[in-house]
């Protein structure tokens, strides 16, 4: 992957991302996607690094990290991704590199929160398909609510976790089915 600066706009202070202080602890994260091209800001002034992300913004984040010309992606069966939605060729792209595959056949839910343990899995199908090796560095860690985690989803977690590119929560949780923010999105594709 090339993370050079591809927009000449230097780091992220001089976008005036007033909702993102140098010391805040998802900086660096955010600083190295939009310098990259990857992440832009949900206005000019700020990230709004603490909203929630939604399943679209998540598949258009991961086709700016592969770098990815998504202009002429199959339409997808997902009868929730209408063909001129912004986020439709981001969809189509990750439906036809097997990185998502909906939360039915026919629907993707493209405005819906991503949840931690479905950003995962997408995660890890992102590293398979980019031949990304996953390291095996950090010891495997037991989340506390690892029962609550789905089947589909715990290879993934798992995977990534070992790998350095997820942590668990403070309280030793990953709370799988919660809500992933912006912030956090940025910090796991920097780590992969």
């Amino acid at each position: 992957r090339d993370r050079s600066p591809s927009r000449g706009l230097g780091d992220v202070y001089k976008r005036q991302f007033t909702d993102v202080a140098e010391s805040r602890w998802s900086y660096p994260y955010i600083k190295e996607l939009y310098d990259a091209g990857v992440v832009s800001g949900t206005s000019a002034t700020t990230f709004s690094p603490a909203a929630n992300v939604t399943r679209a913004q998540f598949v258009t984040m991961l086709a700016g990290l592969a770098g990815a010309d998504v202009s002429n992606c199959p339409a997808t069966p997902f009868r929730d991704v209408p063909e001129g939605a912004w986020y439709a060729p981001y969809v189509n792209w990750a439906a036809a590199n097997g990185i998502v595959y909906g939360i039915s056949s026919t629907e993707f839910a493209p405005n819906a929160d991503i949840s931690r343990q479905d950003m995962a899995v997408m995660l890890d199908r992102y590293a398979q398909q980019f031949g990304i090796v996953l390291g095996t560095d950090n010891a495997a860690v037991t989340f506390t609510d690892e029962a609550d985690i789905a089947a589909y989803a715990l290879p993934a977690v798992q995977a990534l976790q070992r790998a350095g590119v997820i942590n668990g929560m403070p309280d030793g949780s990953f709370c799988p089915r919660g809500s992933a923010t912006r912030e956090q999105a940025c910090a796991m594709l920097c780590r992969l």
